[in-house]
């Protein structure tokens, strides 16, 4: 496949809503290619009636809404979730299928079908039920094989922007074509080697937003740092640990540093009320805000530490 038609080198998740959305409206083909993965090909009408982008439904986003035409006269909605890097919220794609059960029971459509969009590299050990992933090579594929300029250009953004699926990749894209973003970075590893040597790890080296997942050394499986610069909070997340049993395991230690909270299944110790940031406002936060943040998750981390026996007691057997 000739990956070079397509001369765009920096990719935002944005980049990949508008393609899907523009592929699934006008390209019958495309169309029925990807609604035969939901074994629907033969009850829809080609291309879709219509396509949106971030579309907001009490609260929660999709990235792209598809409406189909069934054979019958009815209405299909596809909601796809498209992810180049960023990690997945906790139950995101759980809220596209309640999203979907919700428009049924209204009578807004009479079916609806969930796709996680992603490179191969992206993949879950577990999908929820009702939620099929397609990815970014595969589709590719099916736009190169159509064979006209504008399917090989599709194809080639698509080859292209799948090249950043490795944390090393992504990191040396972000340092070729971003320098601002990389010394933003490595001043921050500079602050962090002097503050808390040694302590945490970073598996993307250049994240371009601060919300992401720093660890530990050791760190255990079912504990994942939420760090939310641009909110100014930090959670130690339990994954699949009910907020009672948490606050039970907790009731008995001294000086829990945070409040609990709750996230569908899973539950957090969080610290809040911190100063938000985004990289965009330049080197001088480093030694404050972004200090203070990390400073919140090396507290949170340390806690952990300090009571992992009691912690690992409660997580459930497998």
């Amino acid at each position: 496949m000739n990956s070079s038609i397509c001369g765009i080198n920096k990719f935002l998740e944005r980049d990949i809503d508008l393609l899907l959305a523009e592929e699934l409206r006008v390209n019958p083909a495309f169309g029925r290619w990807m609604m035969e993965r939901f074994g629907l090909s033969d009850e829809l009408l080609f291309p879709a009636c219509a396509t949106d982008v971030s579309v907001v439904e009490d609260g929660s986003e999709a990235d792209v809404v598809a409406t189909f035409n069934r054979t019958d006269g009815l209405l299909h909605r596809l909601l796809v979730e498209n992810k180049i890097d960023a990690i997945l919220m906790p139950e995101q794609l759980e809220r596209y299928v309640r999203r979907g059960e919700g428009e049924l029971r209204r009578k807004i459509v009479s079916g609806y079908s969930v796709l996680f969009f992603t490179p191969s590299s992206y993949r879950l050990a577990k999908m929820p039920n009702g939620v099929r992933q397609i990815t970014f090579q595969e589709a590719a594929t099916v736009l190169h094989g159509q064979q006209d300029l504008r399917g090989q250009y599709r194809a080639s953004l698509l080859t292209k922007a799948v090249r950043l699926g490795s944390p090393g990749e992504r990191d040396a894209h972000v340092a070729a074509t971003d320098p601002y973003i990389k010394e933003w970075w490595d001043r921050v590893y500079a602050m962090l080697e002097r503050e808390f040597p040694g302590f945490f790890v970073h598996k993307t080296l250049y994240p371009r937003s601060v919300y992401f997942a720093p660890e530990t050394n050791g760190q255990a499986r079912y504990l994942r740092v939420d760090f939310k610069g641009h909110k100014g909070e930090v959670d130690l997340a339990f994954k699949n640990i009910s907020g009672n049993t948490l606050r039970e395991c907790t009731s008995k230690m001294h000086e829990i540093p945070g409040q609990i909270v709750v996230n569908g299944r899973s539950s957090a110790i969080r610290i809040a009320g911190l100063e938000p940031f985004v990289i965009s406002d330049g080197f001088a936060i480093i030694a404050t805000k972004v200090r203070a943040a990390y400073g919140a998750a090396h507290e949170l981390l340390t806690f952990w530490r300090r009571h992992r026996m009691a912690f690992d007691a409660i997580i459930p057997e497998k």
